[in-house]
């Protein structure tokens, strides 16, 4: 089967260039790399000489949730001073919850209290990619130099949250009371407050919507024999896609947030026989703090590994994904929130004579994660010379 003309259009992006985004709310729980992985069937495909290339990538996304540090469901602390205004009371008193001399006593008393929260987080998402670059004729120290930019043009989601606790028990007012009939009364008008202020969050974080992501560009080097082909190079994520920080929400935005991603890589595709190609990427990223809410990030580390089997109706293989965060978030409430996650998947690419390109299909998903998003990804890549 004639895979590599059709197949190398991407060869060289394909190896560094990140071709999906997934977004969350607050600095955390996401970082700017794709955890649909970034090896496919383009790496038994040599490398071009020069020219320009492009590709369509279509990602869709189902995030099932958010894990904690512990690699569970994420648990949030709410805590804070329950302080219960004349506005609060009057209805409680209007409704006969509560007396006009509790509501009295209540007015210059305080409590603090504790609570947990849990997150319940479903998304589900579209990215459509535009990937677009040349490579360069000008040998440079035996190699090419290859320009590209990834324009995430249409990025649509859903995404559903609801935040579910018990409420918390207050603890003693202040002044004291000795009077039980009142801290019963004190919980009663705090409890109703607590769960309807969780169920405005909710609904506020609870959305629809679509745009512009966050483009990138990149400067790489490739150079190519016949069993080894190898791709050096940066990519700098910028804030172009659509970003609010709203202070103690958990509503999700297309952009990451209002600050640069450095990522630098290095790929490999390796030839091991006529049927078997082994590909591996490493990368690093550095983050820029966020001008918005000055949350700074932390940097991170990733690892894909692929091996793509020629058969007679397509390559096909299995891919794995280690992304790794190795400094803590600074200036955000969730402490350090180091992201974690293991993935795993499989892809299948076949060439389309009739649109002188070639495709890719791939699945992905998180087996393990920390302080991350949770679920499954399912890409299709088509990719095509000019």
């Amino acid at each position: 089967m004639k895979t590599q003309p059709l197949l190398r259009a991407t060869c060289a992006a394909v190896l560094l260039l990140a071709t999906a985004s997934e977004a969350l709310a607050a600095d955390g729980f996401k970082l700017r790399f794709p955890l649909s992985g970034t090896l496919g069937g383009e790496i038994v495909a040599p490398m071009s000489s020069e020219g320009w290339f492009g590709s369509v990538v279509v990602t869709d996304v189902n995030v099932s949730g958010v894990s904690g540090s512990d690699g569970n469901s994420l648990q949030l602390v709410k805590s804070g001073t329950f302080a219960p205004t004349s506005a609060e009371l009057a209805p409680a008193v209007a409704a006969g919850n509560i007396t006009s001399q509790a509501a009295a006593l209540l007015s210059a008393r305080t409590a603090t209290y504790s609570g947990t929260v849990d997150p319940n987080i479903k998304m589900h998402q579209t990215v459509t990619n535009f990937l677009l670059g040349t490579i360069l004729s000008k040998d440079v120290y035996g190699g090419k130099l290859v320009l590209a930019a990834n324009i995430p043009y249409a990025v649509t989601y859903d995404a559903t949250v609801k935040l579910n606790s018990t409420t918390p028990t207050l603890n003693p007012l202040v002044p004291t009371s000795p009077s039980p009939t009142l801290t019963t009364a004190a919980n009663t008008l705090f409890g109703a407050g607590y769960q309807s202020q969780l169920a405005a969050q909710s609904t506020a974080a609870t959305v629809a919507t679509s745009g512009l992501g966050d483009i990138e560009a990149s400067l790489l080097w490739e150079k190519s024999t016949e069993a080894l082909k190898v791709l050096v190079g940066a990519t700098l994520a910028m804030p172009t896609g659509d970003y609010t920080y709203t202070a103690g929400s958990l509503k999700p935005n297309i952009g990451y947030g209002k600050y640069y991603t450095l990522r630098t890589g290095l790929g490999v595709a390796y030839t091991a026989s006529e049927t078997v190609t082994l590909g591996a990427r490493g990368s690093l990223g550095f983050n820029s703090q966020n001008t918005e809410n000055y949350v700074r990030t932390g940097d991170f580390y990733a690892i894909d590994l692929a091996a793509a089997f020629r058969t007679p109706v397509g390559v096909v293989g299995p891919h794995v994904t280690l992304l790794r965060q190795y400094t803590d978030d600074t200036g955000g409430a969730l402490g350090g929130n180091q992201v974690s996650v293991n993935g795993a998947g499989f892809f299948y690419a076949v060439p389309l004579p009739a649109l002188q390109g070639g495709l890719n299909i791939a699945y992905m998903k998180t087996l393990d994660t920390k302080n991350s998003l949770v679920g499954d990804f399912v890409q299709i890549r088509f990719s095509r010379l000019f």
